[in-house]
């Protein structure tokens, strides 16, 4: 994740899970904290409720302000509610100590507080000196800062597994805007993974709640986010619709937003300059404009969007020296690249095409290449290691939830000194909720393996579609062939289609039959045909989907044939996809390669089977069942 973005997300987040807490316990002169720290040394005896008082104070005046004061009330405090029996001050006590280690990034000590914290919050349940509210504010602001710590370490899927843990409780207080900036933040996160899907619609159901708040903010800030997803869709009344209002809300609030005000300034230049909708005056305007706020001040990620914005208009205006110039500012250093700058290489490469400078063009491709590769063993990387961490938290979790309820239980069994039914009516219970945590880590296990196989799977997909284009690309470049932009223009769209082919939205959104009969009208010579009621389970449709983008792939770029044929049958027993074409045929020892082992391995949990008629020279036939 991009280190500003993750500021940004921590900075709202920090806004409305600690409610400025600092500023709301002292003033620029520490009326309040020296005041407490008054009562504590003036000898005056002390009930041991004043001094939690006075320390409650002291620890929250303190944070950010004095760290040497602020641990050693911390502490003291902690001390005391062992005396008093204070749970719930200790969660408060503990909780602090975890925002202090926190804001000096000792990240392992934050998170051994807070998780202490939670195992407090959790021996609350059941004392009737708290309320269910008294433990939902600690479980949500514990939540808070968890999702705060792992979006900080670039743990994507561990901060929004925390923050979608705060939302039942927000949502069972109609706390709005907490909504809004916690489904704001989870599209980002997601939108930082590539997940499109699943941003977009966290930034919809920020909009929505944000709208319900009433609050102008809340309804502009996700509309900013969101176009981002509408730009990459090339979907311009949607982008339009969602554009204008933001625009006119950071218009309105320039002074005052300005880093916001010049990304929106970026992305209306870039709507300008959409196929079909293309408006170049408007472009140039806005690309100005949002030129003239580039500054020391301005965020790295926003400054590098506006660079690129000015690049397509010096490229639309065919001003090639131009759009360099800015083409060049518009990324990273080599050494910092991120999955950001993947388009702005792609502009570079047409660019240097564009004047004679074939080797340039050729390096920015590799980069390209490069960067894709790497982003996609890093994705699979960090995306398994945060499983592994989410299994171990869950044992964790499950751990606390064991020794507080054993606690319990042998204080009920002390005080209560009841018979052996209901000893053992208890046991079972006990039993019961131990085996249901049991079977919740199992699950959580199943999930992690079929995660990393998935991965490894779309990992393999991405590196065969795109490697042959940009090899095929490279050796036109070095032999000095002219007929290479087209080739680039198809690399590029492949570019985005192998993105996009990820989590195809044609399939979620249609079905089956709709998303292979959208697939083959992108595939010359292609042909689909459905035979019965094609009816199906989202895993069996998926399944199904990548089979034929496999074989359909393989018999372009190995088989060459010029025809191919798509068949897919379904009747009461089995669903059957037939692929065949009138390439040059594989022979028996060729069909073991790494494209047939991938659907084997994608078939085997669904005990599918695959049958082939193969022969040289004379097409191929190959047909994948699924029993129902």
């Amino acid at each position: 994740m991009a280190k500003t973005s993750t500021l940004k997300i921590l900075l709202s987040a920090l806004l409305f899970m600690q409610g400025l807490m600092t500023n709301a316990y002292t003033d620029h002169r520490h009326t309040k904290v020296d005041s407490a720290e008054q009562v504590l040394k003036s000898g005056k005896p002390l009930t041991e409720r004043e001094r939690m008082d006075c320390y409650h104070t002291l620890i929250r005046g303190y944070l950010g302000k004095d760290s040497e004061k602020h641990n050693r009330y911390c502490h003291e405090m902690l001390a005391l509610t062992y005396r008093m029996n204070a749970l719930n001050m200790r969660e408060s006590a503990l909780y602090h100590l975890g925002l202090q280690h926190y804001g000096k990034e000792q990240y392992e000590e934050a998170e051994r507080h807070f998780f202490r914290a939670f195992a407090v919050t959790d021996s609350m349940r059941g004392d009737k000196r708290y309320t269910e509210r008294d433990i939902d504010d600690n479980l949500s602001q514990i939540y808070g800062a968890l999702g705060n710590l792992y979006n900080l370490q670039d743990k994507a899927l561990l901060a929004i597994e925390y923050y979608q843990k705060a939302l039942p409780i927000f949502e069972k207080y109609d706390w709005k805007e907490s909504q809004t900036i916690l489904h704001h933040n989870v599209a980002e996160l997601w939108l930082t993974m590539g997940n499109n899907e699943k941003a977009e619609q966290e930034y919809l159901r920020a909009i929505e709640t944000g709208t319900a708040s009433g609050d102008s903010l809340m309804m502009a800030l996700p509309r900013k986010g969101l176009s981002k997803i509408y730009l990459d869709k090339g979907d311009y009344n949607q982008l339009r619709g969602i554009l204008l209002p933001a625009y006119d809300y950071y218009h309105a609030h320039r002074d005052e937003e300005p880093n916001d005000y010049a990304e929106i300034l970026a992305s209306m230049a870039k709507m300008y300059l959409m196929d079909g909708h293309k408006d170049l005056p408007k472009a140039r305007a806005f690309a100005q404009e949002a030129l003239n706020h580039v500054n020391e001040e301005l965020m790295g990620e926003i400054r590098f969007d506006i660079y690129a914005a000015n690049t397509m208009v010096a490229m639309a205006d065919r001003h090639w020296q131009q759009a360099l110039h800015y083409g060049l500012q518009s990324v990273h250093a080599d050494s910092a690249a991120t999955i950001s700058d993947k388009d702005s290489y792609m502009l570079l490469a047409q660019i240097y095409m564009e004047l004679g400078r074939k080797d340039k063009a050729r390096e920015y491709m590799q980069k390209t290449y490069d960067l894709m590769n790497r982003y996609a063993t890093e994705h699979y990387q960090s995306g398994l290691s945060q499983m592994e961490v989410i299994y171990e938290t869950e044992k964790k979790e499950a751990k606390i939830a064991a020794m507080t309820q054993e606690r319990r239980l042998h204080l009920w069994l002390l005080a209560a000194a009841i018979g052996l039914i209901m000893l053992l009516a208890v046991m079972f219970v006990y039993r019961h909720l131990a085996h249901r945590r049991q079977k919740a880590l199992l699950a959580a296990r199943v999930a992690l393996e079929t995660e990393t196989k998935e991965r490894r799977i779309l990992a393999r997909d991405l590196h065969d579609s795109l490697g042959g284009m940009l090899s095929l690309l490279r050796l036109k470049i070095e032999a000095g062939e002219d007929d290479v932009l087209p080739l680039l223009d198809a690399t590029h769209t492949e570019l985005r289609r192998v993105s996009h082919h990820l989590l195809p939205e044609e399939l979620l959104r249609k079905g089956l039959a709709p998303a292979l009969h959208d697939f083959t009208l992108s595939v010359p010579g292609a042909r689909f045909m459905a035979v019965g009621n094609i009816l199906l389970d989202k895993d069996r449709e998926l399944v199904l989907y990548r089979c034929a983008y496999e074989l359909v792939n393989n018999a372009l770029k190995h088989a060459r044939a010029d025809h191919i044929g798509i068949q897919l049958m379904q009747d009461a027993h089995e669903v059957t996809l037939t692929v065949n074409d009138d390439g040059k045929g594989i022979g028996n020892d060729k069909t073991d390669g790494m494209g047939m082992q991938n659907i084997r391995e994608r078939i085997e949990p669904y005990h599918g089977t695959i049958r082939m008629v193969a022969n040289e020279n004379d097409g191929t036939e190959i047909n994948i069942s699924l029993p129902l």
